[in-house]
């Protein structure tokens, strides 16, 4: 007899004394303040960045840090200064950099004072900053360098954009831009009652008031504002501890943009409302692997792909080995498989197995371990599915990455696997006081809770689309509930492509697939009204260049590379490969080799780097034809 399928989950009650719960995000960090005045709270690189007043020395190399009192009379002193500059109770103001302690103060400053923050991704497109600064009416805006604060006057022009600080002190500085240090110094020492005046304005607000608008990276050229209470942003720092071993001694590294909600509540606010510490890493990519050496940290968000790359190095490093390291990888990496069909069986690992853990943690997992600094207990992944097999990879090396999923609308995740009950290709069970529902017929997810926005900005009939009556969110996106209320996402509704014949295809799957080939770093399953689908792809370039050398391919860039009809076989035959479980009515008919990968330069992926299918499609166009050469109509 047919199982019936689950609809429904439900988060656990909230376990959190009515006194223990704070009315603010302000509130929420002064508690930590209290409790560990003395300790590390935010850490950083010199050099780069300015120190906070009364840290470490300025002018040393190295990692500079200030502790939850320190940190707490910086939020204090740049508060006075916006007050003093002029910003009130519901002003909008962006934040337009990147990640940096002095974000982190500027939101939290900003946000005592009443005043509603709005991200801006750094790297955003000078018409989507014009957007969101006419979208918010911002009066402020405080933006990392004296060339971001050009770009966003010139994309406000006409808007009611006041003023502008800057982080770094600008080397010319412009009409109507001030350095931040130098607005804060303006402030010291002057007037010994703004503490107290201070103290009543920020606990005056509750968990009712808006805090943030958080413009979703979206697909269209004019984004969604979504609306964010102090409220939401807190139930999410109080209900993720229940599922997510954070320690108040954990170091987190912060690696994602705080323009994000998921690094902004689960990299910051969430460690720190614990009592953890947060280590800032440095704005270039390339250095973060020394970052995490030098670091250490405890604990991590990310997103698959760095998991990808780590996993990729790796296997490169065995490859140009000796020999010997193929097959003791091989049997490493089996280790993890069996260690990981014990937790899902509920079973001890058996003695046998936990030597062979050992010896394998000694020969082949240490210098991994050691390449993130060797403390790592679990990261923390969303955006994207994870590839399980290098799930079971990092498990055996006692390293978890717990897969989570949220929205911008939900102010960061909602629901997580844990350390007792994880599996690898779900999102986990509900966060305390969540629930999702999904639809008998659609399968669309829908979320109601506390962490569910307010509506969107100026929006009232996308809102209403959104939330319907019963507070329920409509998420947009398709996915299966296991036995235990594991969530699955399988694809997003408005990715469902319908062929010719009626037929839907969900690409997701298909394309999560093709991701585990070393050879293919992104892709995009197409086919919406026609016969079959066809898929983009976009190989890695560093692979295909060892490979081309190896057999004697001509080498060159990538675009010279993708035109060569041998790494149009071999593509074609790793497609094949992967998909081959696939119905046959699903698998793309033929695939098209890109010469140049999807970028958010070009606006083709988002913040968490998903591809943009309506603007891919239209900036390959030759090769998008292609795929429907000679295609017939169907029946």
């Amino acid at each position: 007899m047919a199982t019936e399928r689950r609809l429904t989950s439900v988060g656990e009650p909230l376990r959190l004394a009515p006194e223990d719960r704070a009315t603010n995000l302000v509130d929420l960090v002064h508690r930590s303040v209290l409790r560990h005045g003395p300790k590390v709270a935010l850490t950083w690189k010199a050099g780069r960045r300015r120190r906070a007043r009364d840290a470490a020395e300025p002018g040393a190399s190295g990692w500079r840090s200030v502790s939850f009192d320190e940190l707490w009379r910086w939020v204090e002193r740049v508060a006075h200064a916006f007050d003093a500059w002029g910003m009130r109770p519901g002003d909008r103001v962006v934040i337009v950099s990147r990640s940096r302690p002095e974000w982190l103060v500027a939101d939290l400053a900003a946000l005592s004072l009443g005043a509603v923050t709005c991200p801006v991704y750094h790297a955003e497109r000078d018409q989507r900053i014009g957007f969101i600064l006419g979208n918010t009416g911002a009066r402020f805006a405080i933006v990392e360098t004296e060339q971001l604060a050009r770009r966003v006057r010139a994309a406000g022009e006409g808007r009611p954009l006041e003023k502008v600080a800057v982080f770094d002190p600008p080397g010319e500085q412009s009409e109507g831009v001030t350095a931040f240090e130098e607005l804060v110094a303006a402030v010291d020492g002057v007037g010994d009652d703004w503490p107290r005046e201070w103290e009543a304005r920020w606990r005056g607000l509750t968990r009712e008031d808006v805090a943030t608008v958080v413009h979703t990276s979206g697909t269209t050229d004019d984004p969604k504002g979504a609306i964010l209470s102090h409220g939401n942003l807190v139930a999410v720092c109080e209900s993720s501890p229940q599922a997510l071993p954070f320690l108040e001694s954990d170091i987190a590294m912060s690696v994602l943009p705080l323009s994000h909600i998921a690094e902004r509540a689960g990299g910051q606010f969430v460690p720190l409302g614990i009592g953890a510490s947060v280590t800032f890493a440095e704005p270039i990519i390339e250095r973060w692997p020394q970052n995490l050496v030098e670091v250490r940290p405890t604990a991590m968000v990310t997103i698959p792909q760095f998991f990808s790359k780590m996993y990729r190095r790796l296997v490169d490093a065995v490859e140009a080995g000796p020999a010997w390291r193929r097959p003791v990888f091989a049997w490493a990496t089996g280790l993890g498989v069996q260690r990981y069909a014990n937790h899902l069986a509920g079973r001890r690992d058996s003695p046998w197995l936990r030597l062979q853990l050992w010896f394998a943690g000694r020969l082949v997992f240490r210098p991994l371990k050691q390449r993130v600094g060797g403390r790592l207990r679990f990261f923390l992944c969303g955006a994207a599915p994870l590839n399980p097999e290098i799930g079971e990879l990092f498990y055996a090396m006692d390293m978890l990455i717990l897969e989570a999923y949220g929205l911008t609308e939900t102010a960061s995740a909602i629901c997580m696997n844990t350390p007792a009950n994880f599996r690898f290709g779900t999102v986990g069970t509900p966060f305390a006081e969540m629930e999702i529902r999904l639809d008998a017929e659609t399968g669309e997810v829908l979320i109601r809770g506390p962490q569910v926005f307010q509506g969107y900005l100026n929006l009232p009939d996308e809102t209403a689309q959104a939330l319907d009556a019963d507070g329920w969110f409509h998420t947009g996106d398709v996915g299966e509930l296991d036995a235990e209320g594991r969530l699955t996402i399988t694809d997003r509704i408005k990715n469902i492509l319908v062929l010719q014949n009626g037929k839907k295809v969900m690409p997701g799957p298909m394309e999560n697939a093709l991701g585990a080939s070393p050879f293919i770093e992104q892709c995009v399953i197409l086919g919406d009204h026609h016969v079959q689908t066809g898929v983009l792809v976009v190989p890695d370039a560093a692979y295909l260049a060892t490979w081309a050398a190896k057999h004697g391919v001509a080498g060159g860039d990538l675009a010279t590379l993708a035109a060569d009809p041998a790494v149009v076989d071999l593509i074609e035959a790793e497609v094949r490969r992967l998909l081959g479980d696939f119905p046959a009515w699903e698998r793309p008919r033929r695939v098209a080799v890109l010469p140049r990968p999807f970028t958010e330069e070009d606006d083709e992926l988002s913040l968490t780097r998903k591809p943009k299918r309506r603007v891919i499609v239209e900036h390959f166009p030759e090769e998008v034809s292609r795929l429907w050469e000679g295609e017939q109509p169907g029946p």
